[in-house]
């Protein structure tokens, strides 16, 4: 009901707020219904007056679209049918503990802590941890890395925890003690039993959840390929493959590492415009936007994963995404 003229965005490393850390952008509308073939001006970067880019985009191209992040710095996403990641995997966020610091431990300081080792599974440590994009497992399933880290996790009652296992009794009493007891912190209060975690299987695939802008070259999302039996903290993003897809590993093995592969192959671009950006650069990836991600490219490269919805004879049809989203 009324006519957007112009949407401009600041480069998020050009923060325009000394007192919060946000991108910022400009908004010019007219207040009258917009005329027919009427274009936006988007414009990025720089001051108002000389943005370093500029483009304008038809509304009958904005309106089917979630968000219009990519402009003006990409032209106009071609209307995507195909196979996204959505019809792959399930995606799930890492877990959040409540507190790292008591949660998360070393297997050092859970020896000496007396916590035995069936309450503890190995998870991953931050990103800067983990050097390989390859994440190998040592003898025991643990990630093979410089830095390992084990998840307490506990189902048993604090009546059968005092009984049985008294050493890891006298850790959890001290995380109910003082006036910031871990037990009163609001993810342990909303659980069943407070000590408990989420439960996750460890995952084949995961994705960094946030990432800097690749300004000097870097790559902002990471996809790693997990062979260790390291479930994730939130920090991640977990990818479990779906049946149809795991129907295809079973025939071959090789097929997670093509598509591996190829996830950390898709342009940056394409990513960052499914996602959201802060201030300073920061950009971030939530589960339902990784879904969305297209992987016109993979099927092109894995014949296997061709789709044919006219006899929807393929691994994936546009109805079983639908369905799963």
């Amino acid at each position: 009901k009324v006519t957007l003229l112009r949407i401009h965005r600041f480069d998020p490393n050009d923060v325009q707020f000394g007192d919060a850390l946000v991108s910022s952008a400009v908004v010019w509308f007219r207040n009258a219904p917009p005329p027919r073939d009427h274009k936006i001006e988007f414009t990025y970067g720089g001051p108002l007056s000389s943005p370093h880019k500029s483009l304008h985009v038809a509304t009958q191209d904005l309106a089917p679209t979630d968000k219009w992040t990519r402009y003006p710095r990409q032209d106009v996403a071609p209307r995507h049918e195909g196979v996204a990641v959505a019809d792959l995997f399930k995606i799930q966020r890492g877990i959040a503990t409540g507190d790292n610091r008591f949660f998360l431990m070393t297997a050092e300081r859970a020896e000496d802590l007396g916590i035995p080792s069936e309450f503890l599974r190995p998870i991953l440590p931050g990103t800067r941890y983990v050097p390989n994009d390859e994440i190998a497992a040592d003898r025991n399933g643990a990630p093979d890395l410089e830095k390992q880290l084990f998840l307490l996790d506990c189902r048993l009652t604090e009546d059968e925890i005092r009984q049985r296992h008294p050493a890891l009794w006298a850790y959890l009493e001290s995380g109910t003690k003082g006036d910031e007891a871990i037990s009163a912190r609001y993810l342990c209060r909303t659980r069943k039993l407070w000590y408990s975690q989420e439960t996750r299987a460890p995952a084949p695939i995961l994705c960094t959840y946030m990432g800097r802008s690749d300004r000097d070259g870097r790559r902002p999302f990471r996809f790693f390929l997990n062979h260790s039996q390291a479930i994730a903290g939130n920090v991640y993003l977990m990818l479990y493959p779906k049946p149809a897809l795991q129907a295809q590993l079973a025939k071959q093995p090789d097929l997670l590492r093509k598509i591996w592969q190829y996830l950390n192959q898709v342009d940056p671009a394409t990513l960052m415009g499914e996602g959201r950006v802060y201030g300073g650069g920061l950009h971030k990836l939530e589960p339902k936007e990784l879904a969305k991600v297209p992987l016109v490219d993979v099927v092109a490269a894995i014949p296997s994963l061709s789709v044919n919805r006219n006899e929807q004879l393929g691994l994936f049809t546009r109805k079983h995404h639908e369905e799963t989203r």
